[in-house]
């Protein structure tokens, strides 16, 4: 079984540049600066009480920035990174290390449909990418399901470049003097090099995930990669970023 955490995504994107390595790019010394990214909104299943757990932490953001000299590719301390958005204004990322990160704690709130841009300030110069934000996907998901069989979740033929699946198990934070562990209980694979993978579009959670007597949330995640066009100041070959929104499903197998 998987722990919990304090934000939904870290767990699969934590630690890791998006776009994968960058290290054969011929032009990174004329175009120096690399900058990856995602952003991921998160809509918990409705009537259940979430508060202070990872599926209220609304939106989150994650950030990596790089120069290349002769040196190598090094990652940048002391830029200022922003996520913009149309609607709901401007929210400064926080560096961590290697990352910035940023969550609704901060003031990021995930809007579908929104037009987003992800801003690195460094040195007195400033790089961008923008995109827009898609809708969450559409998922035909029972509310209550049997014990040890497997869900297949399908989101083909919406427009989405790549996608992920998170169950968490719910019981002991809804049902009062309920046992066993409640948490992260499943994720699905990513690939962080594969930014665009159509074979995250249709993902099977084995029926062991399940067991007989719970209450879970099952998040369905649907994103979009960004497009070459809408970069500014940075080198295409290794800069991008991806958003989607994380709709959360209450399924029960409490029967």
């Amino acid at each position: 079984m998987l722990g919990g955490s304090s934000a939904v995504f870290w767990l699969i994107f934590g630690g890791c540049k998006l776009f994968g390595t960058i290290n054969e790019a011929r032009d990174l010394l004329d175009d120096p600066i690399t900058m990856q990214g995602w952003y991921v909104g998160v809509d918990p299943p409705p009537g259940v009480d979430l508060s202070g757990s990872a599926l209220n932490v609304g939106a989150q953001a994650q950030a990596w920035v790089q120069r290349t000299d002769t040196t190598g590719i090094n990652s940048i301390d002391g830029a200022e990174v922003s996520l913009m958005s149309d609607r709901k204004g401007s929210v400064a990322l926080t560096q961590d290390g290697e990352t910035w990160l940023a969550t609704g704690q901060d003031g990021l709130d995930y809007v579908e449909e929104d037009e987003i841009k992800l801003i690195v300030d460094y040195g007195g110069e400033r790089a961008s990418i923008s995109m827009e934000t898609p809708v969450g996907a559409v998922v035909d998901i029972p509310e209550t399901h049997t014990g040890g069989v497997s869900l297949r979740i399908d989101i083909r033929d919406q427009g989405f470049d790549n996608g992920g699946v998170l169950v968490y198990d719910l019981t002991n934070m809804v049902i009062p003097g309920s046992g066993g562990f409640s948490g992260l209980v499943f994720q699905s694979d990513y690939d962080v090099q594969k930014p665009i993978d159509p074979d995250n579009l249709v993902i099977d959670v084995d029926g062991v995930i399940f067991e007989s007597g719970r209450l879970y949330a099952v998040g369905v995640l649907g994103m979009i990669a960004s497009e070459q066009n809408h970069m500014s100041g940075l080198n295409d070959f290794g800069s991008g970023m991806a958003s989607g929104l994380a709709v959360f499903h209450l399924v029960s197998t409490l029967n």
